[in-house]
């Protein structure tokens, strides 16, 4: 059934498309200012009236988010319900399929669980992602009680660190309104007033702790100087569930906490309670105060669609003083886990094989933004020593994995070009005895301006030791093409502009090429540039 400018004649009082859900509300002249949606009985998605299509007879249409709306195709129950009462609104079993075509896809039911069964909702990022909710109640039970046993011993740890840890975004918000984890969440949030009021200080004791943290076995990944991501598994599955642990500091009289909060009228230095399916984690004493500087006036009410806002003053300051590490992050993570990626070729590219052929017989190679692995694989595979690396964890998940079933043998690192003080770690254990070469392809222009700067510092560092660095990637020719990825973050930059960065940074131009026939793919030429660089 497809969505339709008309008035339905009596019962179903929904329909819908790939594109979108239409509600006729009925009695109910407006929608309430939230719908939950479930598809199959899980909710999977929440959307807000506000931002809804008035039609003719009144008829409310909701376009889907784009990350829905892709997987969409089959037949499922759909539920439309208000998210605080759980009244149903309508209700109709729907076949998906483009607004244009003339039949469904069949009897099949619409899927969205992932690899490990759980199902995906639309989270407050946009994006699919698993959530409490969509876990069978057992399996759900088991999940938070590990995530909060596993919130306790993160405590622990911050308050061996000198710190005192609080509960804070999420976990706050429904320890207070609900004494228990949010139904549609699937994290915890730890957070800790900074001892310093520096803002580079403070960035030096959330280094110092992440360090700390690692001493003590714990997977940690940074997505700012002032955001830690803690990831556990289940020693089967990978990932099991992660808790993020954000840092809060007071500069000229304002509160600040990473990521979203700035207030003048904010305190975190006393602390009381909160109890947590009864169990009780520290929170501050004016726990109400901080859940309106985080989610507004309206925090009270249940609203699955919220989506953070951080305002422009806000933004501006923490990411000139704590910076920010995650530019397309999330567009990666959802690719290399998509089943985009078997687009991607296995076979090694051209630009591999060009490389491979003037290497050094000695020459290792550090693979920087290795992507699917396909080149890592194949200078593995031809007796090169191999680093990996990459700032998408399901990318170097993949990585490995493929190492393994296939048995040849690199290095694979998460590593943010974000992050100078990673890169940093990342020279400092490169093994002198040996040769390396920094390696990378399609990779210049799909960073930020910060991260090619780093980017430079790294290879500076490569060539100081004598190896060479060898790019390919897409410039300002190629920026108007039409290409078979997509449109995403791109950055094209004429070639002399590369240049004159690399000079700048005491870089020598060996050998460079630009033009197309160099990277073809299918029916895409692009025009792309190759450079060889070393020490003066």
């Amino acid at each position: 059934m497809s969505s339709s400018l008309g008035s339905p004649v009596g019962p179903p009082e929904l329909q819908a498309d790939r594109a979108a859900l239409t509600l006729w509300p009925g009695r109910r002249h407006e929608p309430p200012d939230v719908v939950d949606v479930l598809l199959e009985g899980r909710r999977t998605v929440s959307l807000r009236s506000a931002g809804a299509q008035r039609l003719p007879h009144g008829g409310v249409r909701f376009s889907w988010p784009p990350a829905l709306a892709a997987r969409l195709t089959g037949r499922a129950g759909v539920v439309v319900r208000d998210p605080v009462s759980k009244q149903v609104l309508a209700s109709a079993d729907v076949g998906f399929h483009d607004a244009d075509a003339d039949a469904d896809d069949g009897d099949s039911r619409l899927d969205l669980r992932d690899d490990r069964g759980r199902w995906l909702s639309v989270n407050k990022w946009g994006r699919l992602a698993p959530s409490f909710d969509g876990l069978e109640l057992a399996v759900r039970q088991a999940l938070q009680d590990r995530l909060l046993d596993r919130l306790g011993i993160v405590q622990e740890e911050l308050e061996r660190f000198g710190l005192q840890p609080f509960v804070c975004y999420g976990t706050l918000l429904g320890g207070v309104r609900d004494g228990d984890l949010i139904p549609h969440d699937d994290d915890a949030d730890l957070a800790y007033l900074s001892r310093h009021q520096d803002p580079a200080a403070v960035v030096r004791e959330s280094y110092e702790l992440s360090r700390a943290l690692r001493r003590g076995g714990f997977d940690v990944t940074r997505h700012s100087g002032g955001h830690l991501q803690l990831t556990f598994d289940d020693g089967a599955d990978g990932l099991d569930h992660y808790i993020d642990v954000f840092t809060a500091f007071v500069v000229g009289g304002c509160t600040y906490l990473c990521f979203q909060v700035g207030s003048d009228d904010l305190e975190l230095g006393t602390l009381g309670e909160v109890l947590i399916r009864g169990r009780s984690y520290p929170a501050p004493a004016d726990a109400e105060r901080l859940l309106a500087a985080t989610y507004g006036p309206g925090w009270k009410t249940p609203d699955p669609s919220f989506t953070f806002t951080t305002p422009h003053a806000v933004r501006s300051r923490l990411r000139t003083w704590i910076g920010e590490f995650n530019m397309a992050r999330d567009y990666w993570q959802d690719f290399y886990s998509s089943q985009e990626v078997t687009r991607v070729p296995m076979a090694e590219s051209d630009f591999a094989r060009w490389v491979a052929d003037r290497l050094p017989e000695e020459a290792a190679v550090l693979d920087v933004g290795s992507g699917t692995a396909r080149d890592a694989r194949f200078f593995a595979r031809i007796g090169r020593r191999v680093t990996a690396l990459d700032y998408s964890t399901t990318a170097i998940d993949r990585g490995r994995d493929l190492a393994q079933r296939e048995g040849w043998a690199a290095d694979f690192r998460v590593v943010n070009l974000g992050d100078l003080h990673q890169l940093g770690e990342v020279a400092a254990d490169l093994d002198s005895g040996i040769g390396w070469h920094l390696y990378a392809r399609f990779f210049v222009h799909a960073i930020d301006d910060e991260a090619r700067a780093n980017l430079w510092t790294l290879a500076a560092a490569v060539a100081r030791r004598g190896g060479e660095c060898w790019l390919e990637f897409r410039t300002a020719e190629d920026a108007e093409a039409e290409h078979v990825f997509g449109e995403h973050f791109r950055r094209y930059l004429p070639l002399g502009q590369v240049v004159a960065e690399v000079e700048e940074r005491g870089l020598r131009v060996v050998d460079s090429a630009e033009g197309r026939g160099m990277a073809v793919y299918k029916d895409e030429d692009p025009w792309v540039a190759r450079l060889r660089l070393a020490a003066p």
